[in-house]
C-alpha cells in the first residue's frame, strides 16, 4: 500500500472514529433524559419539565465538551503516530541527502518500510553506492590520464626538440642551396639584361638554375640552364644540389660545351648516383627536367637542348613568341647508356640578334591553382602573357609576371616550386 493510500484511510478512520463517538455520547444522553419513565415523570408535575430539560441539555453540553477533548486528544496521539510514521522517515532521509549532496556518500539510510519512502530511501542508497563506484572509477581514470598526459608532455617535448633539430637543418639546407646558386650579375655582364623568378614551394627547392662563362679557344660561351627536379622541399633540394654540382663538373672541367652531349652525361651521372640500373622500373621517373643553352657570344648561336622543358624565343621586334619544344623525359631515366641517350635528344641551332629575348621556365608557374574557378593557369596563358609584355623592359616584365602569378594564386597555396629565367641578348 502507498503512502497517499494510509493517509488517506488515516484521515477517513479519524472522521469516523470521531463522528462515531459523539453520535454514541449524544443518543445515550439523549435516550437517558427523554426516555419513558423520563417522559412519564415530567408529566406528573409539569413544573419540573423546564428544569429537567434545562438540566439535561447541560448534561450533554459537558458530556459534549468531554468527549471532544477526548476526540482532540486522540487526534493528537494519532497525529504523533503519522508523524512517527511519515514524517519522522522524511527528515531522516531529508537529513541524509543532504549529507550525500555535502559530498559524504558513505551515508546509509535506513530502510524501514516498502512504500513510496522506503523505495526513496533504497534509490538513495543505490545511487550513492553508484556514486562511489563512479567517483572511484574516475580517480583511477584520472591518474591514468595523468600519467598519459606526463608522458605526452614529454612525447611533445622530444617531437619539439626533433622539430627544431630538423628547422635547423633545413634552414641550413636551403644556405647551402642558395651557395650554390649562381649571382644574377653574373650573367648580367654578358647580356643586356636578364631576370629570375625562383619561388620555392617550401624552404628549400627542388628547381635551380645555373649560370657558367667559359672560354674554348679564341671564342667565348655562355651557357645556362633551368631544372625541375622530381618532387620538392628536401628530396628535390638534394636532387637539385646534385644536378648543378655535376653540370658545373660536366662543363667546367670535362668541357663539354654540347647541350645534347651534356644532357647525355648528366643522365649518365645521375644513374650512378643514384645507383639505377637499366632493369629499374620504380624508380625511372626519379631525376630532373632541364633545358640548357649554349650561346656563342662572339657569334650570337645559340644551341639549345633539352627534355621536358621548353625554350620560348621573342626575336626582336616581333610580337610572336616562338617555342622551340623539348621530348617528355627525365634526365636520370633515359634508356640507354650515355651514347644510345645522345641519339634519342635532338638539339635545335638558333642564331640570335640583339635585342632578341628567350626565356626558361619549369612547369610550377603553369600548373599553380587559382582564379575563380581553382584551375591551373596553363602554358597558353603563360605564352600569352610573355608575348603582351615582350615590348616591356625585363624588370618591367619580372614584375609583370610575379604581379599576375600572385593575382592567379589568390589564396590558394602554392602548387609547386617556380622557376622562371629571361634573357635579353
Amino acid at each position: 500500500m502507498n503512502i497517499y493510500a494510509k493517509l488517506t484511510l488515516l484521515c477517513v478512520a479519524l472522521v469516523v472514529i470521531s463522528s462515531s463517538v459523539v453520535y454514541l455520547v449524544v443518543n445515550i444522553e439523549l435516550e437517558h433524559a427523554f426516555g419513558q419513565e423520563a417522559i412519564q415523570a415530567m408529566s406528573t408535575n409539569s413544573e419540573s419539565i423546564a428544569t429537567t430539560v434545562q438540566s439535561t441539555i447541560d448534561e450533554i453540553q459537558s458530556k459534549l465538551i468531554w468527549t471532544l477533548l477526548a476526540v482532540i486528544l486522540g487526534s493528537v496521539i494519532l497525529a504523533l503516530i503519522v508523524a512517527n510514521m511519515f514524517v519522522k522517515p522524511i527528515l531522516t532521509i531529508t537529513k541524509a541527502a543532504e549529507a550525500i549532496a555535502g559530498g559524504n556518500l558513505e551515508t546509509e539510510i535506513p530502510v524501514n518500510s516498502k512504500d513510496e519512502l522506503g523505495k526513496l530511501a533504497e534509490n538513495l542508497n543505490r545511487a550513492s553506492k553508484s556514486l562511489i563506484t563512479r567517483l572511484s572509477e574516475q580517480r583511477k581514470l584520472n591518474e591514468t590520464l595523468e600519467i598519459q598526459k606526463g608522458e605526452i608532455e614529454n612525447q611533445k617535448l622530444k617531437i619539439e626538440e626533433v622539430n627544431n633539430q630538423i628547422s635547423d637543418s633545413i634552414v641550413y639546407a636551403q644556405r647551402i642551396q642558395k651557395s650554390i646558386l649562381p649571382e644574377l650579375n653574373v650573367i648580367s655582364k654578358l647580356v643586356k639584361d636578364a631576370f629570375v623568378i625562383y619561388k620555392p614551394k617550401d624552404v628549400v627547392s627542388g628547381d635551380f638554375f645555373w649560370f657558367e662563362r667559359v672560354r674554348q679557344g679564341r671564342n667565348e660561351y655562355m651557357i645556362m640552364a633551368c631544372a625541375d627536379c622530381t618532387g620538392h622541399g628536401v628530396p628535390g633540394a638534394i636532387m637539385s644540389i646534385m644536378g648543378s654540382n655535376q653540370l658545373t663538373n660536366i662543363v667546367y672541367y670535362q668541357n663539354y660545351l654540347d647541350p645534347v652531349k651534356i644532357l647525355a652525361r648528366l643522365d649518365k651521372v645521375i644513374k650512378f648516383e643514384l645507383q639505377r640500373d637499366e632493369n629499374d622500373q620504380k624508380h625511372r621517373r626519379d631525376g630532373m627536367e632541364i633545358g640548357i643553352c649554349v650561346i656563342n657570344l662572339d657569334d650570337l648561336t645559340m644551341e639549345f637542348a633539352g627534355v621536358g622543358i621548353p625554350l620560348y624565343l621573342i626575336k626582336n621586334g616581333s610580337d610572336d613568341l616562338e617555342t622551340y619544344k623539348s621530348p617528355k623525359m627525365m634526365v636520370g631515366g633515359i634508356e640507354g647508356d650515355e651514347k644510345e641517350v645522345s641519339e634519342q635528344l635532338e638539339k635545335q641551332i638558333i642564331q640570335l640578334e640583339e635585342g632578341d629575348k628567350i626565356f626558361l621556365s619549369s612547369d610550377g608557374y603553369q600548373d599553380q591553382f587559382g582564379g575563380e574557378n581553382d584551375k591551373k593557369f596553363m602554358s597558353k596563358n603563360f605564352k600569352k602573357l610573355i608575348e603582351t609584355s615582350s615590348k616591356k623592359p625585363m624588370s618591367e616584365l619580372q614584375n609583370r609576371l610575379e604581379e599576375e602569378f600572385e593575382s592567379w594564386r589568390g589564396s590558394t597555396p602554392q602548387t609547386d616550386d617556380v622557376l622562371v629565367m629571361g634573357v635579353e641578348i
